[in-house]
């Protein structure tokens, strides 16, 4: 907005139709730089979330490994001693919290590549997706207090903390999806 008020200034006080022409072309290459380090800073922090994400992924390959052999472990030594069965429920818990840990950022990322999309699109598209996205706060601390719940789930209570965080993530999601429905539609 400030650069249009400028130029249009600009305009005014010129007289010289060529260096009317000049000092648009400045403004325009100035609003282009403009944009560009924005896309650029946008991608870069696109970049970094995919790194977090990749390496988030990993750690949950290698803990849903080792959550696997750990629950093998108990349904194969049901009658062990309760300590390594306390190591086994430890070991479960961290990988599950894990996993969630992956899934919540993979919709995070989504929602960050909503921004610059969003960025483009009209006051009114604006407005819509600001206003589909502001339950996502209250859904995210939702999500953040269902991973917090593996802290003291029980083998008999996994199930309903594993539902229970399930349901919230899909709550997440299509509030992600009706953000991402209310921008215009990109080639």
């Amino acid at each position: 907005m400030r650069t249009f008020l400028l130029a249009v200034f600009l305009l005014a006080a010129c007289s010289n139709e060529e260096e009317i022409k000049k000092k648009v072309a400045a403004v325009q290459q100035q609003a282009d730089d403009q944009a560009a380090k924005a896309k650029q800073e946008a991608q870069q922090k696109l970049d970094d979330l995919q790194k977090q994400i990749d390496q988030m992924k990993s750690d949950a390959t290698d803990a849903k490994s080792k959550l696997d052999d750990c629950m093998s472990k108990v349904q194969s030594s049901a009658d062990a001693s309760g300590k390594s069965t306390d190591a086994a429920l430890a070991a479960a818990r961290s990988a599950f919290k894990e996993e969630a840990h992956v899934e919540l950022a993979n919709v995070n990322k989504s929602m960050a590549e909503l921004g610059p999309k969003s960025a483009k699109a009209t006051a009114k598209a604006k407005a819509a997706f600001q206003k589909a996205l502001q339950p996502a706060g209250a859904q995210q601390k939702a999500i953040a207090s269902d991973i917090a719940a593996w802290d003291s789930a029980t083998l008999d209570s996994f199930k309903s903390v594993k539902a229970k965080f399930e349901h919230d993530l899909a709550v997440l999601r299509n509030t992600v999806r009706a953000a991402k429905a209310t921008l215009p539609a990109t080639p």
